[in-house]
């Protein structure tokens, strides 16, 4: 997803449907799975193409997009496109955008509600990524492109949109979302912004508010939230107790 881009003669020239070209963009941070060979007579299985993929929009902003068996697409770009910096107050259609996938040509494509579309292929120069914005046909060239990297390990398994219950039991839960490249967002502070880490089997986040939140990956406790208040001693009893988090499909 993103904003159009412009393309000069030379990438409208490299770039032919359905086999597309990606300007060779490494996303920000991402860790990146080795791109492999496309078939010489199949089409690659639509199954490869499951789980979370680190992709650019036109100013090389970082977004994730996690691809769900059945059908199921959730980004951690909204309908407003990359958020900056998070130093101000964010809303969920900054930070989230819900699609499907169908298999199309030497890929997946991913409609989303608000009408762009996002194109998981294997190109010439292997995994790549094209988008076409609402209205624009999807037989015409794409409005922005770049490479695709699939994710693995560790941040395959964090990266994503989140519901995260406060530490005030009278607030609703918020959005949060975790990029690949340790960035996260959230839509309940008036500065929106964090970064998260992982120490040991824990992702750990700290947010531009003085707020911190972490989040378990253990399988005894999966998903199991605690919030400390700025200011609070982070070696003591979380703010609010316990919570649980749930990630968003």
């Amino acid at each position: 997803m993103g904003r159009p881009l412009l393309l000069t003669l030379s990438a409208l020239a490299s770039l032919a449907l359905p086999l597309g070209l990606g300007a060779a963009v490494q996303p920000v941070g991402a860790q990146a799975t080795a791109p492999v060979a496309a078939p010489a007579a199949a089409e690659p299985d639509p199954r490869s193409f499951m789980g979370v993929w680190a992709l650019t929009d036109h100013q090389n902003n970082l977004f994730n997009v996690r691809l769900y068996p059945g059908g199921k697409a959730v980004s951690t770009v909204g309908t407003s496109g990359v958020p900056a910096a998070g130093a101000q107050r964010l809303t969920d259609a900054q930070l989230r955008q819900l699609g499907r996938w169908v298999p199309w040509g030497t890929g997946i494509r991913v409609n989303y509600n608000d009408g762009w579309t996002d194109w998981l292929y294997m190109g010439p120069a292997g995994l790549s990524h094209a988008s076409w914005q609402p209205g624009q046909s999807r037989g015409s060239l794409p409005a922005n492109y770049g490479t695709a990297v699939k994710l693995g390990g560790v941040a395959a398994q964090v990266v994503g949109v989140y519901s995260f219950p406060p530490a005030q039991p009278e607030l609703k839960p918020y959005t949060a979302t975790l990029l690949s490249n340790g960035q996260a967002f959230n839509d309940i502070d008036n500065r929106a912004g964090g970064v998260w880490k992982l120490i040991n089997s824990t992702v750990v986040i700290d947010w531009i508010s003085g707020w911190r939140s972490t989040l378990s990956l253990e399988p005894a406790t999966p998903l199991q939230l605690r919030h400390w208040a700025p200011g609070s001693d982070r070696n003591g009893p979380p703010s609010g107790g316990v919570r649980q988090a749930k990630l968003i499909q």
